[in-house]
């Protein structure tokens, strides 16, 4: 598979850092053309699955105006220009829920939506999480922490409650590490 080439670039809307909008004519590999393709860039950002010893995972919950209802998610937030994922990672945690982790695990970088663009998702797995401080959030980040054990949040994952597709993906992608991890360690030399 070839990438498409850009023929041209209209810039729509500017609103950087957060969202710039823009159609592109673009050719692909056979020759077909398309005038306006819109893409949606957006800043990346970085959600971290922070599992406690106690098996319980730091979840919030909130508001979400674009979608209009109240979300459970993972403790999540865009990274600053030239931040490492993880280093936004671990600030984001800890300035959100007050909570740092010992072990880190990088899970990969996914984005949103293919067609569009929309950003792209860093995801984390944290281990040995635990409370150190009072959450440091800004003036519009009204959220609840919910400490969810494993089973009911997999119940919620499988459920419906989680209703952010970012945030879906990632706890489902945490949950198969995690299994896959658990089966690793229950087998010995002999199987």
């Amino acid at each position: 598979m070839k990438p498409w080439q850009v023929l041209s670039h209209d810039e729509l809307l500017d609103c950087s850092p957060w969202l710039r909008v823009s159609a592109e004519h673009v050719r692909l590999p056979n020759g077909h053309e398309i005038d306006a393709f819109y893409r949606i860039e957006m800043p990346e950002w970085a959600q971290v699955f922070a599992l406690g010893d106690d098996g319980r995972v730091i979840m919030i919950e909130h508001y979400k105006h674009g979608a209009g209802l109240v979300s459970l998610e993972l403790p999540a937030g865009y990274l600053d220009a030239g931040e490492a994922p993880e280093v936004a990672a671990r600030r984001e945690l800890l300035e959100e829920t007050g909570v740092e982790a010992a072990a880190w695990r990088y899970l990969g970088r996914y984005f949103l939506d293919g067609n569009r663009g929309c950003g792209a998702s860093h995801i984390f797995v944290a281990r040995h999480a635990r409370q150190v401080a009072a959450p440091q959030r800004e003036a519009s980040e009204i959220m609840a922490q919910r400490w969810l054990p494993l089973d009911d949040l997999r119940a919620a994952w499988l459920g419906g409650r989680i209703r952010n597709i970012a945030t879906v993906g990632a706890v489902g992608l945490a949950l198969a590490v995690l299994e896959g991890d658990d089966a690793s360690h229950s087998t010995g030399p002999d199987g």
